[in-house]
């Protein structure tokens, strides 16, 4: 479709247990895409996307509806409602734009390359007005929040929080999410403990990294700067071993 018009939506299918379309608003195309949460969980989810990044979502607990006669005709209901609620909303919002997470994450790398600290917070306090329950803002905002402003404690739990909050996102899409996501969020737990003085918990929060991306260069870092002593290649043999040093090495160069 070219040139659309301002407004225009565009539905592309129903089913009864998905809900997915297509909504061109100001010329910005987004997909929508409304459903079940499993089936351990009663919640409906209608997620948005644009570009192939979620830019929003809305969740809605059905359990009241369990037992009920006509289940099903009204669950399907529910969900076509939320879904038009959504669709309405994102209409009725343009030309509003919202900076995609992507974007802001991007500023805040660079303005941490310039050590530019303090104005990576203040970008971060403009993203998570926008995207609140975003992990990896979050992660990086606690992050700097104990390196930059000495809030060691709010800084940790805010790191531990996006941990959790990416680990309910990754159960509730049933599939895992990027590794290296993972270890970025307990890189910044170590360096939020690590600011905190408190060395074994920073230990603790890097080695977890490690687990989920044992190339990840600024974890490895982290490791050699504070003296971290990792795990022998091969445990039956001393760590002294010259076939320990020499693959040690190897692995090393080619990080």
């Amino acid at each position: 479709m070219s040139n659309p018009k301002k407004g225009t939506l565009r539905i592309t299918s129903f089913s009864f247990s998905e809900f997915t379309s297509n909504i061109v608003v100001d010329g910005t195309s987004y997909h929508v895409q409304t459903e079940k949460l499993g089936t351990e969980k009663t919640i409906i989810l209608t997620s948005v996307f644009r570009a192939g990044e979620m830019v929003s979502s809305k969740k809605l607990d059905y359990g009241h509806l369990t037992g009920d006669a006509g289940f099903k005709e009204k669950l399907h209901k529910l969900m076509h409602d939320q879904h038009l609620s959504v669709m309405s909303t994102i209409k009725a919002e343009k030309p509003r734009e919202r900076k995609m997470v992507s974007v802001y994450l991007e500023e805040v790398k660079n303005l941490i390359r310039l050590n530019d600290r303090e104005g990576a917070l203040r970008t971060l306090d403009e993203a998570l007005t926008e995207h609140p329950f975003n992990a990896l803002l979050l992660s990086y905002y606690g992050c700097l929040d104990a390196i930059v402003n000495k809030n060691y404690e709010r800084g940790v739990d805010l790191c531990k929080t996006a941990i959790e909050i990416f680990k309910e996102e990754s159960r509730e899409e049933g599939s895992l999410r990027h590794e290296g996501f993972h270890a970025v969020l307990y890189l910044h737990l170590g360096r939020a403990y690590l600011a905190a003085g408190t060395k074994k918990s920073a230990v603790k929060a890097f080695n977890q990294g490690l687990e989920a991306d044992p190339k990840d260069p600024y974890l490895l870092s982290e490791v050699r700067r504070i003296g971290i002593r990792r795990k022998p290649i091969f445990p039956f043999l001393k760590r002294s071993n010259s076939i320990n040093k020499y693959i040690g090495i190897l692995l090393l160069h080619n990080k």
